[in-house]
């Protein structure tokens, strides 16, 4: 292998100007085949990697970076954490004059996401990491961005009929499914198992009905005769009572709940008011979803490691307009288990 491999060096063993290798290396202008193949065949015999922070501080242009994404009402939700993983990634590219412009909706308000979605095709940036929450809106701008030919990259969740470079999220299929075996375990045959989204607009929220699908679809092949309820909520938990209630079903007979996102917190409250200890499952590191978990009121959550998700989308971004590096379009997270024993051990980042 050549150490400090120049341009210079590959133009002078191929026998063309130095202009003609840096078209090559940057895929502009007229070179003819024959001398682009001679020359990529040098650039792989020397190993030549090309010095980004060089580069980039040569053409004097900065990359920009828009990132959209639910505002987090407090450092205590799970929306702030994925930022905190786009900022640390945001500090090591600094000297490579990336910057990031981020851009926040309403989860509540669909109509904030079409606005900010606005805002972010007016300044026209190199690339975009999105939260595709809202499904219908997050496609709409998706195909905006592909007819301006702007990459785009998910976190959280992904969507069809889109084309992201890649997306950066667990399998939600996969962890619903998982959700399921840990409802099922423990718990006798024809179990009352209660299946419930804390969600406005649930078929806006493609990811939460695919946990949904995961979960019943292990149920579809138990055999163990469960009736498997399933509750669409605001933000309360009293909202529960009201709703089994309706349904002449007592609190004391549920055995299972499973909360397909991170307010699991609001259903375990709800019980653990009642006196009621049924098996609670549900999603995030939350400060609240913690202090529940340690106390005993849920007994597993799953792990979407939502830093690492921001931070690996933005890298990946910089792999792909920067480096100039095919990337992986599936970028799945691990499906982590925690509970009261491990949770004092588990790094999420």
């Amino acid at each position: 292998m050549r150490k400090n491999t120049r341009i210079k060096d590959i133009a002078l063993k191929a026998g063309v100007s130095i202009g003609t290798v840096d078209r090559v290396l940057h895929n502009r202008g007229e070179v003819s085949n024959e001398t682009k193949q001679k020359i990529q065949q040098i650039i792989d015999e020397l190993d030549y990697r090309p010095n980004l922070l060089a580069s980039s501080l040569a053409s004097k242009k900065s990359i920009v970076f828009a990132t959209l994404m639910p505002k987090a009402s407090s450092q205590d939700t799970y929306w702030s954490k994925p930022q905190l993983g786009v900022e640390k990634a945001m500090n090591q590219l600094k000297a490579y004059g990336v910057k990031v412009q981020q851009f926040y909706f309403d989860m509540d308000d669909r109509l904030s996401f079409s606005k900010e979605a606005g805002k972010i095709l007016d300044i026209s940036p190199d690339a975009v990491l999105l939260a595709p929450w809202a499904k219908r809106e997050a496609t709409l701008f998706s195909k905006k961005m592909d007819e301006l030919e702007i990459p785009y990259i998910y976190i959280d969740a992904t969507l069809e009929d889109t084309h992201p470079i890649g997306f950066v999220a667990q399998s939600s299929f996969d962890s619903g499914y998982l959700a399921a075996k840990l409802a099922d375990w423990g718990v006798g045959k024809s179990s009352l198992i209660l299946l419930i989204h804390f969600a406005r607009e649930l078929d806006n929220a493609s990811h939460l009905i695919k946990r949904e699908r995961g979960f019943m679809r292990y149920f579809e092949n138990s055999g163990n005769g469960h009736k498997v309820i399933k509750m669409e909520v605001s933000e309360s938990g009293d909202e529960i009572v009201a709703r089994l209630e309706e349904m002449g079903i007592k609190p004391c007979e549920v055995n299972s709940v499973f909360v397909t996102n991170s307010k699991v917190h609001l259903a375990a409250n709800c019980f653990k008011s009642l006196c009621v200890s049924p098996k609670v499952i549900g999603y995030d590191l939350i400060p609240q979803n913690i202090a529940l978990l340690q106390e005993g009121k849920i007994d597993f959550l799953i792990c979407q490691k939502p830093e690492l998700q921001g931070f690996h989308a933005i890298q990946l971004l910089f792999d792909h307009l920067v480096k100039k590096e095919s990337i992986k379009k599936e970028n799945f997270t691990s499906i982590d288990l925690i509970t009261r024993e491990n949770i004092n051990f588990y790094n999420s980042f």
